[in-house]
């Protein structure tokens, strides 16, 4: 930014030297400045859209240090969202986990202790790690309601504000929320409760 105002003032200076002295500057230095000029706009822009990357909020628990719903950049693995929650904890299951796996925005990441692991067959380990425990629609706090695929900061806002005006009887319930319709339903159904 600062290099722009640098160049818009030396061309300021440029012109007014040539309007006072009469001096005539070439066409080609009056081109070079416009073209210096363009290619650091180009190139503000470019580091611009470079440094405005995409993130994610995921919400990992269980056996980590410091459980807790971070924030990471879009294309990250379950080893970072680990590596942020303070990594494993002394009881950890780590056989069950897939440290490679990427993050959906919203994930709930559930890392099993050795003995929950012992009661899982294989088929539900990964099923474990993302979908373990429902989320109470009637209880749950703003954060874990944004552990739901698709429910971001102002569905989970607009699901608290209805149940405090009246709670959910049952999960359909949930599709008298503003965007929450039939798809959005089915993608959360089996990761919901009412009790």
């Amino acid at each position: 930014m600062k290099k722009i105002f640098l160049i818009m003032f030396l061309t300021i200076l440029l012109t007014s030297c040539k309007e006072d002295s009469g001096i005539e500057f070439g066409k080609n230095t009056e081109t070079e400045v416009e073209e210096v000029i363009s290619e650091s706009v180009t190139k503000e822009s470019i580091s611009e859209a470079v440094t405005a990357e995409e993130y994610i909020d995921i919400f990992i628990s269980g056996c980590v240090n410091k459980p807790d719903v971070y924030t990471l950049k879009k294309g990250s693995i379950i080893k970072e969202a680990v590596e942020m929650a303070g990594g494993f904890s002394e009881n950890a299951c780590r056989d069950y986990v897939n440290l490679a796996k990427k993050l959906e925005p919203g994930e709930h990441i559930i890392i099993p202790s050795q003995d929950e692991a012992k009661d899982l067959k294989p088929i539900q380990a990964e099923d474990a790690i993302n979908s373990s425990s429902l989320v109470n629609i009637n209880k749950a706090s703003k954060e874990e309601l944004m552990t739901l695929p698709g429910i971001g900061e102002r569905k989970a806002e607009a699901i608290i504000k209805y149940r405090n005006s009246k709670s959910f009887s049952n999960i359909e319930d949930i599709m008298n929320i503003s965007g929450i319709k039939e798809a959005a339903f089915n993608k959360i159904k089996d990761k919901i409760c009412i009790n």
